[in-house]
C-alpha cells in the first residue's frame, strides 16, 4: 500500500539580499522531532535544531535548468544571456565546491526542465530564471528536508502527487520511470536529509538584476551582477551551509566568506572577491561531507581527494553568557590564524530547541532556556596551526539574528546577544576579566580536538550617548582629513560602580567602508585626554595619549573594538588624573588614512552616526589634522566606551 509522508517534510529558505541600492558557520537550521518529545506548550511537540544535509545516495546531486526563458531576462535592457551559456557558468559554480579536495559534494546540472511556473518541492532540483510577484531578493535556494527519522519504503508518496517517489530497485537517486523528476532508494534517512533543492535567480522588471556571466562586463550599476558570485553563494546554501558574519579577512583583505548574506552590486571587486571561495567556506562544506570516512561511495578517497583528518582539525569549547549566567545560542565564534592575522573560520554556538504544533506545522520559541538551550557548545573546523579565539554577538551589525539561522534567533529572544566582543583567554575567563583583548594561543593538530575553550562573556559599563545608526559618514575629506572624537567626561567615569574604581578596558568604534572589497583601515585611534574650551571646541592631547593604535584595522558595519593596554595601570593613571584635576575629559579619537583611497567609490572608511534625540553635543570633528576639533550638533558619532569592575593585576 502506498503511504502519504507529507508530514515530516519542511521547506527552509534563505534569501540573499543586495546592499548595492541600500548603501547609504554553520550548518543551515531545521529541525528533528523523531522523538515525539511533548513541548512545554500544551499540545506541541519538543522539535530539536539540526542542520541540514544531502545524504550519500543523492550524491552526485542532480540539476535541471529551467529553459522557458530564453534568453534569460534583462530588465535594464535587450536581453543577452542564453540559457546554454548560463547553463556553462553555473556548473562552473556548482564545481567550485565540487573541486574541494577534503569535501565529497558533488552537484551536476544533467539536462533542463520545462516548468512554466515557480520553482517547488516535486524531485526536480531545478535551477530557475522565474520568481514570484512578491520576490524581492537576488536570488534564493529553498530545500525540502525531513524533519523526523524514518524509513523510506518501495512506493511511497512524499511531494503530493500519484506518483512514487521511493524505489526498492535502486541504491541511489535515479529517475526510475524516466518522468523527469527522480526517485529515491529505499530505506533510513535521518532528519535533516534533504529531498528537493531548488535556486531562483530574480530577473523581473520590477526588482530583478541583469545577471551577467564574463568578469569584463561586472561594472558598478547596483541592479547588474556577476551570476558566479550570486551562483556559489546560493549553491553553498543547496548543501547546508548558513549565512556568517565573516565581511573582511584581515586589515590587508576586505573580502570575506562567500556565504556572506549580502553583496554589494556597487562594487565589481567585491562581486569578483565574493565568488571565490573563503577558508570559511571551504571549512565547513568539508566538516559536513568530509573525505576519507568511508570505504565505498562519494566519501570513499579518489584520485586528488585528501582526508578531512589529515587536514583539519577541530577547535571546540562552550559559551555562557557572564550577565544572564545563561548558555549561549546562535553567536559567532571565530577563529583568527596567528601567523596571517586572518579571521579564517567561524560557527554558532548552542544546542538549541524550538517548539512544533503538529496540526499548524508551525514553529515557536520555548520561554523556558534550559529547554531552549540544553548548552553553549560550539566546534570550529580548522587546519593544523595556531589560532585566537573570538565571540562577537549576532546584534543586528554587520547581519541581524533573522537573516542566519534559527539559533541565533533564540539567543536574540532571551536576549543574549548584547555582548562585547571578546577572546578567549584560558583560565582567565569570566564574567569579569581584566582584559578582553587578551587571547590565549589555541593550538590545533590535524585529526584532533582542541576541547575546552571555554569563554564566558564580560559583565561590563557601556559609556554611550548614541541611538541607532541612521547615517554613515563622511566623505569627500578635505586636504586635513578628518578625525573625529568623541567626549567622555571625568563625571561619567568616577559615576560608574557606584562611584567606585572600575577598570578601563577598550573603545568602540561603528565602522563602514563605501566599497565592501576594501578593508576598514583608519591611520590612527587613540585614547586622549582633552578639555572643552568656552566656543565649545575641544582641545584634545594626541601628542600625549593615554593609549594609541597605530593603522587600526576596523570592522565593516559594525562596532571595532580598541582593546587597551595594559587596562588595570591605564586605569589606576585615568583614576590619579581625574583626582588631581589633569583629566577633564577622555576622548575616543579615529582618524582616517590620507588619500589615495582605495576602491571604485574613491572614499575613506566611514563611522557610524545617529540622528535619534538627544543630540548629546559630545561628538567632534577636526578637518585641520588635530588642530582645532569642532563640535556637531547634527549628529552623535557612535563611539563607546567599556569599564568593568575592577581586577586584581
Amino acid at each position: 500500500m502506498k503511504r502519504k509522508l507529507t508530514s515530516i517534510l519542511l521547506t527552509t529558505c534563505m534569501l540573499l539580499m543586495s546592499v548595492g541600492s541600500l548603501r547609504a558557520g554553520g550548518a543551515f537550521e531545521t529541525v528533528d522531532v523523531t522523538a515525539g518529545t511533548p513541548s512545554p506548550i500544551t499540545g506541541h511537540i519538543l522539535a530539536r535544531v539540526v542542520g541540514i544535509r544531502w545524504d550519500t545516495r543523492s550524491i552526485p546531486v542532480q540539476y535541471r535548468i529551467n529553459n522557458t526563458l530564453n534568453p534569460i531576462p534583462n530588465p535594464l535592457g535587450p536581453a543577452f544571456l542564453s540559457v546554454a551559456d548560463a547553463t556553462t557558468a553555473l556548473q562552473g559554480s556548482l564545481d567550485s565546491w565540487n573541486n574541494i579536495p577534503t569535501s565529497y559534494i558533488d552537484m551536476q546540472i544533467v539536462g533542463t526542465t520545462s516548468n512554466a511556473g515557480l520553482v517547488g518541492f516535486n524531485f526536480v532540483n531545478e535551477i530557475s530564471f522565474r520568481t514570484a510577484a512578491g520576490f524581492g531578493a537576488i536570488a534564493s535556494s529553498p530545500s525540502t528536508n525531513l524533519i523526523a527519522d524514518v524509513t523510506l519504503e518501495d512506493g511511497d508518496l512524499i511531494d503530493g502527487d500519484a506518483d512514487p517517489d521511493v524505489s526498492g530497485a535502486i541504491t541511489t537517486v535515479q529517475d526510475v520511470d524516466n518522468d523527469g523528476d527522480l526517485e529515491l532508494p529505499a530505506g533510513f534517512y535521518k532528519a535533516g536529509t534533504i529531498l528537493d533543492n531548488d535556486v531562483q535567480f530574480n530577473t523581473k522588471t520590477s526588482n530583478g538584476l541583469r545577471f551577467t556571466i564574463d568578469p569584463a562586463q561586472v561594472d558598478a550599476v547596483t541592479r547588474s551582477v556577476d551570476l558566479n558570485c550570486v551562483a556559489v553563494h546560493e549553491f553553498g546554501h543547496s548543501i547546508g551551509l548558513a549565512h556568517v558574519l565573516d565581511n573582511q579577512r584581515s586589515g590587508t583583505d576586505g573580502d570575506g566568506s562567500t556565504m556572506f548574506p549580502f553583496i554589494d552590486t556597487g562594487d565589481p571587486a567585491a562581486e569578483l572577491g565574493q565568488a571565490s571561495l573563503s577558508e570559511d567556506d571551504i571549512a565547513f562544506a568539508s566538516f559536513f561531507y568530509p573525505e576519507g570516512t568511508a570505504a565505498s561511495g562519494p566519501p570513499a578517497l579518489q584520485s586528488g581527494d585528501v582526508p578531512f583528518a589529515s587536514a583539519y582539525g577541530l577547535i571546540t569549547g562552550e559559551l555562557r553568557h557572564g550577565v544572564l549566567n545563561q548558555p549561549i545560542a546562535g553567536a559567532q565564534l571565530f577563529a583568527i590564524d596567528s601567523s596571517t592575522n586572518e579571521r579564517v573560520v567561524s560557527a554558532n554556538s548552542g544546542t538549541t530547541n524550538l517548539s512544533l504544533n503538529p496540526a499548524t506545522g508551525q514553529l515557536f520559541f520555548i520561554t523556558a532556556v534550559a529547554t531552549a538551550i540544553p548548552n553553549g557548545n560550539y566546534t570550529i573546523p580548522v587546519r593544523p596551526g595556531n589560532y585566537s579565539v573570538g565571540v562577537e554577538a549576532v546584534d543586528g551589525s554587520p547581519a541581524a539574528a533573522g537573516t542566519l539561522n534559527f539559533s541565533p534567533q533564540i539567543g536574540n529572544f532571551f536576549g543574549q546577544q548584547n555582548f562585547i566582543e571578546e577572546f578567549y583567554n584560558g583560565n582567565r575567563e569570566g564574567a569579569i576579566e581584566r582584559d578582553p583583548g587578551d587571547a590565549k594561543n589555541v593550538h590545533v593538530n590535524a585529526g584532533q580536538v582542541t576541547a575546552g575553550n571555554n569563554i564566558t562573556t564580560n559583565s561590563v559599563f557601556n559609556i554611550s550617548g548614541f541611538g541607532a545608526r541612521t547615517n554613515i559618514g563622511f566623505i569627500n575629506p578635505p586636504a586635513g582629513g578628518f578625525i573625529y572624537a568623541v567626549q567622555f567626561p571625568a563625571s561619567q567615569i568616577t559615576a560608574l560602580n557606584g562611584g567606585n574604581p572600575t577598570n578601563i578596558q577598550a573603545g568602540l568604534f561603528d565602522t563602514i567602508v563605501q566599497d565592501a572589497s576594501v578593508p576598514v583601515v583608519f591611520a590612527n585611534a587613540w585614547l586622549a585626554k582633552g578639555v572643552i574650551n568656552p566656543d565649545t571646541t575641544a582641545t584634545i592631547d594626541l601628542a600625549n595619549p593615554l593609549d594609541r593604535s597605530i593603522t587600526f584595522v576596523a570592522q565593516d558595519t559594525d562596532f571595532a573594538p580598541f582593546y587597551f593596554k595594559n587596562p588595570h595601570d591605564l586605569s589606576e593613571t585615568i583614576r590619579l588624573g581625574i583626582a588631581d584635576g589633569s583629566i577633564q575629559n577622555l576622548f575616543l579619537v579615529l582618524q582616517i588614512q590620507p588619500p589615495p583611497f582605495v576602491g571604485v567609490t574613491n572614499q575613506p572608511p566611514l563611522i557610524g552616526l545617529s540622528t535619534q534625540a538627544p543630540i548629546q553635543g559630545r561628538s567632534f570633528l577636526s578637518t585641520n589634522g588635530g588642530a582645532t576639533f569642532t563640535r556637531r550638533n547634527d549628529f552623535n558619532f557612535r563611539f563607546s566606551l567599556i569599564a568593568s569592575q575592577p581586577t586584581t593585576p
